[in-house]
């Protein structure tokens, strides 16, 4: 049925942890683009200043959000497959059988 199909058990978890460490990065952006000052800037400049580091902030949001399903859906990913490994050995030994 894996017809030249390998899972790396390693894989989901460095994936995971790679995602999450994106989405808090991306938290942090966001939290830095929020205080970012503009009083230094002629006041012409603020108005578009201010759109300018919102519209980043909804991007490093939509990042964030983007890398947390990422994260979520590689765990679940994992442990599919990880649970159907189990079950094919449960059931090849109720058979019998066995795997070598």
């Amino acid at each position: 049925m894996t017809d030249g199909v390998t899972y790396n058990p390693v894989m989901p978890g460095e994936l995971d942890r790679r995602w999450s460490s994106q989405a808090a990065q991306m938290s942090a952006l966001m939290k830095s683009l929020s205080s970012a000052p503009t009083g230094g800037l002629p006041s012409v400049a603020v108005g578009p200043a201010r759109t300018f580091l919102a519209s980043w902030e909804k991007i490093a949001l939509r990042a964030k959000t983007s890398s947390e399903v990422y994260a979520d859906e590689l765990r679940e990913t994992g442990v599919s497959y990880e649970n159907l490994d189990t079950e094919v050995a449960r059931r090849m030994a109720a058979l019998g059988g066995g795997a070598g």
